[in-house]
C-alpha cells in the first residue's frame, strides 16, 4: 500500500509540470497551414449547382438518398469555416476508409506560443466516422482520449441537440481517395429541428423587437420608401436596446429583419414562430432611387454580418457575372451596392465599440451617407460588351474603377475613422 500512496503523491506533484510540458509541446510558434481560403464567383456557382442537383427538399420524408463531394469542394468548404469561426487555416485530404484534418489555429498572445496546429483522423464505420487521433503539435492523442475533447470542441459551437438531429438523419459515411459519399434518409421536419443552430432564444428576442416595430413603419400610405424611411428608426432602437444588450447581435438581428423585408421575404422560413408576430406591409424599398441597389446593398450587408466578407465578395461579383450572360447585365452600380452593403455590415459586428458607431450615425444618415453616387458608373453590359470594354475582371481598367467605387466608399460617414 505504501507504494501506492507514493505514486499517487508522486503523480500529483508532477500534474503541474506534465501539464505545463503538453502545453509547450502542443503550441507552436508558427502555423503548419498557411494558404486561405479564396472563394471565386466559378467556386459558388459550383456550390449551387451542387446543392440544386442534390436538393433534399424534393425527397419525400424518409426517403434514402445519397451525396457525392470531392475533396476540393470539402477542402475549400472546411477551410473557409477556419477562416470565418477561428481565423485560421485548414484542409482535408480523403483517403480509403479514412479523413485526414489539418488546422492551424491562432492564439491569443501568450508566453508559450502563438499557433495551436492540430490533426485529426477520422476512421470509416459501418455506419458514422469515429475518431482514430487527434495531434496537438507534438502530442498524439488516441481515439479514446480524443473523442471526449472533440465533443467538448463541437459543443462550443454547437447545441449537442442540434448534431444530435444530423446524426438521425445520416446511415452512412463512405471515404475513398479525393471522394465522400453520404448517405442519409430524409426528414422533412429536419430545418425545424436546426432553428437552435441558427438562432438562439436570445437571438428570436431581438428579431421579434426589430420586426414588430418594422411592422408599425410599414403602416404607411406609401407604396415606396427610401431605405432610410427604415434603418433611421431601427437604429435609434438598436442604439437604446444595446444599453443593456450587445451591440453586435442587435445589429446583427436589425440587418436581417431589414434585409428579409426589402426581398419580400418571411421569416417564418427560417423561424416558424414568427407567424404569430405581427406582420408589416409589404413596401417597395429604395436607394438612389431604385430598389434593386437596396437589396444589393441589404443582402451584401446581412452576408458580411453573418458569414465573412470573403463569402460577400464572392457572392455579390458571381450575381453581377451571372447577370452578364444573360440577365440584367453585368453592372457597376450593383457592384457599388454590394460593396457598401458589405462595408456597412463588417463594421457592424466588427467590434462593440464600432457597431454603437454604425447605430450613432445610421440613426441619423441619410442616403448619401450610406451609398455613394452611382449614376454615372457603367451598368446593363452583356458579356460580349464587358470584355470589350474591360478584358475581365482582372484587366487593369476593371481594376481601376474599382479603386475609383472603393475610394468612394471609403469616403462614406459609416467608414471614416
Amino acid at each position: 500500500m505504501k507504494w501506492i500512496t507514493k505514486s499517487v503523491l508522486l503523480a500529483v506533484l508532477l500534474l503541474p509540470v506534465l501539464s505545463g510540458m503538453a502545453l509547450w509541446l502542443a503550441i507552436d510558434d508558427a502555423p503548419k497551414l498557411q494558404t486561405r481560403a479564396d472563394l471565386t464567383p466559378e467556386q459558388i456557382a459550383r456550390g449551387k449547382l451542387i446543392f440544386r442537383q442534390n436538393d433534399p427538399r424534393r425527397l419525400k420524408s424518409g426517403a434514402i438518398a445519397r451525396v457525392a463531394l470531392d475533396q476540393q469542394e470539402l477542402d475549400l468548404a472546411i477551410n473557409y469555416l477556419a477562416n470565418q469561426y477561428a481565423n485560421g487555416v485548414a484542409g482535408l485530404r480523403l483517403y480509403q476508409g479514412r479523413a485526414h484534418i489539418d488546422a492551424s489555429l491562432p492564439l491569443p498572445r501568450n508566453p508559450v506560443g502563438q499557433y495551436l496546429n492540430l490533426t485529426l483522423e477520422l476512421k470509416q464505420t459501418s455506419d458514422l466516422p469515429e475518431v482514430d487521433h487527434l495531434s496537438l503539435g507534438q502530442v498524439r492523442l488516441p481515439g479514446m482520449l480524443a473523442k471526449p475533447l472533440v465533443k467538448w470542441a463541437l459543443n462550443t459551437l454547437q447545441p449537442a441537440a442540434d448534431r444530435q438531429a444530423f446524426a438521425d438523419i445520416v446511415k452512412h459515411v463512405l471515404f475513398q481517395p479525393q471522394r465522400l459519399t453520404v448517405t442519409y434518409r430524409w426528414q422533412a421536419d429536419l430545418p425545424g429541428k436546426l432553428r437552435g443552430a441558427l438562432l438562439t432564444p436570445d437571438d428570436q428576442q431581438r428579431l421579434q423587437a426589430y420586426q414588430r416595430h418594422l411592422a408599425e413603419l410599414s403602416r404607411t400610405d406609401n407604396k415606396s420608401l427610401s431605405l432610410t424611411d427604415f434603418s433611421k428608426p431601427l437604429f435609434q432602437l438598436a442604439a437604446q436596446r444595446s444599453a443593456s444588450n450587445d451591440p453586435i447581435h442587435e445589429n446583427r438581428a436589425l440587418i436581417l429583419i431589414l434585409t428579409l423585408y426589402a426581398n419580400q421575404q418571411r421569416l417564418t422560413k427560417i423561424l416558424p414562430e414568427s407567424r404569430l408576430w405581427p406582420r408589416p406591409i409589404w413596401r417597395q424599398i429604395t436607394l438612389n432611387g431604385r430598389d434593386d441597389l437596396a437589396k444589393h446593398y441589404l443582402v451584401s450587408a446581412m452576408l458580411a454580418a453573418y458569414s465573412g466578407t470573403p463569402l460577400a465578395d464572392a457572392v455579390g461579383l458571381f450575381k453581377e457575372i451571372e447577370d452578364s450572360r444573360g440577365g440584367s447585365g453585368f453592372s457597376f452600380n450593383d457592384l457599388a451596392a454590394d460593396r457598401a452593403g458589405t462595408r456597412m455590415g463588417e463594421q457592424a459586428v466588427a467590434s462593440p465599440a464600432l457597431a454603437r458607431k454604425i447605430q450613432s450615425i445610421l440613426a441619423n444618415a441619410d442616403e448619401n451617407q450610406m451609398m455613394p453616387a452611382t449614376a454615372d458608373l457603367p451598368e446593363s453590359l452583356s458579356e460580349a460588351e464587358f470584355i470589350r470594354r474591360f478584358g475581365d475582371t482582372d484587366g487593369e481598367t476593371y481594376k481601376q474603377l474599382m479603386q475609383d467605387i472603393e475610394r468612394r466608399i471609403a469616403a462614406l460617414p459609416v467608414n471614416r475613422e
